[in-house]
């Protein structure tokens, strides 16, 4: 893949506004065309916490699910609304980014409707990063607006700083030998500007890289200070859409085995009161350090 074919540069901001999505959540610094795909560049912000390389794997869904809803709009047409990531799969590779390196991803659609999208996204610096495919629901503004006119904010202003460099908090750990449970929120509006303005909603990003810090909460009790995550395998399913005033509540578990050899499989469990709004099914690698 070229990181130069920049004859077809993209307006960002044209883009940004037919999904919705804004800065500072959008973070792309360029945007181009490369035959049926959308290139971008980025770099790293979100703290890494209990992960270990150059960015988390929260971070890498967040920007390439983002691509993927610019592929639609920018190379298919598609229509201006809502892009409302239902099911992703992430895949890491074992080779990882350097701190502070200059990343780059690339994005295609696989299928598209009116009401929905599948695409395929990967990011990369100097080798290969993470692969993603990722499905979405498409929402009109009008019908967006109807349907979620409780989760409007008058008050939602654009911060003078990215807020996704601070990672969420977190309280009431309870844990057992194998689980933990926590409770996060609510956000301010702030907290997840950009997503979406005047309707203020927890990014499915940040409920994912939520979850990974709880987990390695877990991690640090059963295994010791001393151990690290790397994220390998990721699949996620979000069933609801939350506002920011909305307090959730995590339910982690992870099989029993060592750090040596072999990966650790995981599973989070994300409710609202009692319905459940996301799941994750995660493969990790743990590592000391």
């Amino acid at each position: 893949m070229s990181m130069h074919s920049r004859s077809h540069s993209l307006d960002i901001n044209e883009i940004s506004q037919r999904i919705n999505v804004q800065k500072p959540y959008f973070a792309f610094q360029h945007l181009w065309q490369d035959d049926e795909q959308v290139m971008g560049r980025f770099t790293a912000e979100q703290p890494l916490v209990y992960e270990i390389g150059a960015i988390t794997a929260g971070e890498l869904g967040r920007h390439l699910a983002i691509l993927g809803s610019c592929s639609a709009v920018a190379l298919h047409n598609g229509p201006e609304g809502y892009y409302l990531a239902t099911r992703a799969h992430l895949t890491r590779s074992a080779d990882q980014p350097t701190k502070g390196e200059t990343l780059y991803a690339s994005a295609r659609v696989l299928d598209m409707d009116k009401r929905s999208l599948k695409i395929a996204a990967s990011a990369w610096g100097k080798t290969p990063v993470a692969e993603l495919v990722c499905e979405y629901t498409i929402i009109t503004p009008p019908l967006f607006k109807r349907n979620f006119k409780h989760y409007a904010n008058p008050d939602d202003i654009i911060p003078p700083d990215s807020p996704y460099q601070t990672p969420i908090s977190y309280h009431d750990l309870t844990f057992t030998a194998n689980s933990v449970n926590a409770v996060a929120g609510p956000l301010t509006p702030q907290q997840c500007a950009g997503h979406f303005y005047g309707y203020p909603c927890w990014p499915v990003a940040i409920i994912a890289q939520t979850a990974f810090q709880i987990t390695g909460e877990l991690v640090r009790e059963k295994y010791g200070a001393g151990m690290r995550l790397c994220i390998r395998d990721i699949k996620l399913s979000a069933n609801k859409l939350m506002s920011a005033s909305n307090v959730l509540r995590f339910s982690v578990e992870i099989t029993p085995g060592g750090p040596e050899g072999g990966l650790t499989n995981s599973q989070v469990r994300v409710y609202h009161n009692e319905e459940e709004v996301a799941s994750l099914i995660n493969q990790l690698e743990l590592i000391p350090v």
